[in-house]
């Protein structure tokens, strides 16, 4: 189950998920966008696939995939 800290959880298939959560790291906070993998007792734990990003970069990435929606889809991205 995720914790207080996913912010989002992304079905991708039975096995794997997308999660957005906040993790310290050596005292400073830090955004994690990581594919998380269900193990063979059904626990989910975080892959090697994702990225960790400082928040000051959140709103070049969130302008990024803005753009890229609206490359594909002009009327269907806000």
């Amino acid at each position: 189950m995720p914790s207080e800290n996913t912010f989002l959880d992304i079905r991708k298939s039975d096995s794997e998920r997308l999660r957005i959560t906040i993790s310290e790291y050596r005292g400073r906070t830090f955004i994690d966008l990581r594919t998380w993998y269900s193990t063979e007792l059904g626990e989910f734990k975080p892959g090697r696939a994702g990225v960790t990003l400082r928040p000051d970069q959140i709103m070049e990435i969130v302008q990024g995939l803005m753009l890229a929606g609206r490359a594909i889809d002009p009327k269907g991205v806000v």
